[in-house]
């Protein structure tokens, strides 16, 4: 990965000191004409809020934030926990939009039950408590100690810094202490943390960095008043943005894949519009060319629809926020995003939501309807050198013809698979060869096994095994000699270094070539000794071997050469592989997977598979 090393406040000189506005004078949302959620939007946001204004509160025990110690499963406290935030939030939405007091009474029973939870910070992200990182409870007996800081603290802050933004005067009604205990704890569990703690996440590339520091700056718009302590929470912000930008490839390629793209360049993005906010317009850096990168990413790995390239820890099936995305191309003047976001807006009106950034979809939840398609054509070829990944399609009308994607880089990205060499292919937007997504989340996955699971595996993402040894986990493990023509549309990759000794490789180079109407695929093998090659081809479609040699597969015919190769057809499904936890039927909507496999015993050999 190649870092841009672009500190944007930094080289601009950019010092929060007598650039703010005071807490009186902030207006959240200051680019919208008013707070009015239109009547279409709010059809469904009040059918949801009305079904949690009749809905019992639930509990969250001691036993259950220990559940996660004990069974490794973060689900049984997560669904509780991110459940009541979002009765939060659907019910503040409902009551901006009606403007009656109904939800009032419900929505400072859910405040108090939140305020009453010994710690913001989940359970599985406990070892960001700094006094206490290993216990199986949140050890929090006063205010001098630290509750650390993660992604739902800081989301938990902002979301009722949100709530008292809109409600104060009806909440106040009920009970002046509910604000003033807002603030309080606001401070203690969000802003405090940000300001004087220490954490692997600050000097990260990574989507805590943009999403906790997002958070932090509302919560720090709404409920600070002292000027010195706002100036002192947004350049620490802007420093925590600059560790962000800096850590990122210049190209704006995310490492993590389209599913934490929103995560981190659209947190990032909406870290901007909090400064524009608070400082009414001085802090501006919108036309930085690394942030328009950023954003634009999800653009080049989108193949069709909600259809993305799942390299990384990411499903295949996204529903971005469209109308974030619109907005990202209005504000960094890029058309492409524009139309983008525009389209992907449309019909979905769920699609402002994003758990995690109540500052965002409050924003969206308020935007103007999106209903009128706009004409847009799709990048047709990317290369991002960050992270060596290649986009490159036939046409830019995303529905029609073929698109390909592969990626070298290294074994040791966050939210690592060993998939250097993994191929996508698909077309007129139907999946033929995949890289297969993402399972469950749990203590096992982020522990000694997570490589046991079968979809982090390389042969499961299109990459050969030699001698039967599998790529394996490391930054050692890396491609090299990459080379990209955007005029032939091909990419060529040395990915032998992906491969541990054992495996006997000597050379293995990858060529992927995209023509007209056609794909192909070529494996170049020497071993250094006489072995077994098996070269494997992870697929959507049934694969049905034809008697002129020729493979069926779904709407397109693979052919292939490879003297004296054997070809063998695997059926992928879950049942049969450790960690049933990728529902195959749900992102790929096929009962199973299938995997194509090629195997022959040389010392060298040639592969091309073409497929058209």
């Amino acid at each position: 990965m190649s870092k841009s090393g672009i500190r944007v406040f930094q080289k601009r000189g950019i010092d929060a000191r007598g650039m703010l506005l005071s807490k009186e004078k902030f207006k959240m949302f200051s680019d919208l004409e008013s707070y009015k959620i239109a009547d279409e939007r709010a059809v469904h946001i009040l059918k949801r809020a009305e079904e949690y204004l009749v809905e019992d509160l639930t509990v969250l025990p001691l036993s259950l934030y220990r559940d996660k110690f004990i069974s490794g499963s973060r689900t049984n406290f997560e669904s509780v926990h991110h459940h009541r935030r979002d009765m939060l939030f659907y019910m503040t939405l409902a009551e901006i939009y009606e403007d009656k007091g109904r939800f009032t009474e419900k929505i400072a029973d859910v405040l108090w039950a939140i305020m009453e939870e010994s710690t913001w910070v989940i359970p599985a992200h406990q070892n960001n408590a700094l006094l206490y990182p290993n216990s199986e409870v949140p050890e929090v007996y006063k205010e001098s100690d630290s509750p650390g800081l993660d992604l739902y603290a800081a989301n938990c802050s902002a979301l009722l810094s949100f709530v008292k933004y809109f409600l104060k005067d009806k909440l106040d009604a009920v009970s002046p202490i509910i604000s003033k205990r807002i603030d309080h704890l606001v401070y203690l569990r969000g802003i405090r943390p940000f300001i004087v703690g220490t954490y692997w996440w600050m000097s990260q590339a990574h989507n805590w960095v943009t999403g906790i520091t997002m958070n932090v700056l509302t919560a720090t718009a709404v409920t600070v008043s002292d000027m010195e302590l706002r100036e002192r929470v947004v350049n620490r912000a802007m420093t925590m943005l600059d560790n962000f930008t800096s850590g990122m490839p210049e190209d704006g390629c995310c490492d993590e894949g389209a599913g934490y793209w929103a995560g981190g360049a659209g947190s990032l993005f909406e870290a901007l519009l909090i400064l524009d906010d608070m400082s009414g317009g001085k802090i501006d850096v919108y036309d930085e060319p690394i942030i328009r990168n950023l954003c634009e990413y999800v653009v080049k790995v989108n193949i069709h629809g909600t259809e993305y390239v799942p390299f990384a820890d990411c499903h295949n099936r996204i529903v971005q926020n469209g109308y974030m995305i619109k907005h990202m191309g209005e504000k960094l003047n890029s058309p492409a995003l524009l139309a983008f976001g525009n389209n992907a807006a449309i019909g979905n009106e769920n699609a402002y939501y994003f758990f995690g950034a109540p500052y965002t979809n409050a924003r969206y939840a308020m935007a103007p309807i999106v209903n009128e398609p706009v004409p847009t054509r799709a990048i047709l070829n990317s290369w991002m050198s960050g992270h060596m990944v290649a986009v490159m399609r036939e046409c830019d009308d995303t529905s029609r013809g073929l698109f390909l994607a592969t990626k070298g880089g290294t074994n040791s990205e966050p939210g690592n698979h060993n998939d250097i060499g993994a191929l996508v292919i698909y077309k007129d937007a139907r999946p033929l060869i995949v890289d297969p997504g993402i399972g469950s989340y749990n203590n096992d996955y982020f522990g000694s096994t997570r490589y046991g699971r079968w979809y982090t595996q390389a042969q499961y993402h299109s990459a050969p095994t030699f001698n039967g040894v599998d790529q394996v986990a490391g930054g050692r493990y890396a491609s090299r000699n990459e080379v990209f023509s955007e005029d032939r549309r091909e990419v060529s990759m040395d990915l032998t270094g992906a491969y541990p000794e054992e495996a006997g490789l000597e050379k293995f180079v990858r060529t992927c070539h995209l023509g007209s109407g056609y794909a192909t695929v070529t494996d170049e093998v020497e071993l250094k000794s006489f072995g077994e090659v098996a070269f494997h081809f992870t697929t959507v479609p049934e694969p049905k071997l034809k008697e002129n040699g020729t493979i069926e597969l779904g709407n397109a015919v693979m052919s292939y050469d490879c003297d004296g190769a054997t070809v063998e057809i695997e059926r992928v499904e879950n049942k049969w592989l450790p960690y049933e936890d990728l529902n195959i039927k749900h992102f790929w909507g096929t009962e199973c997977l299938w995997r194509i496999v090629f195997k022959k015993k040389c010392q060298s050999c040639t592969l091309k598979v073409r497929i058209g």
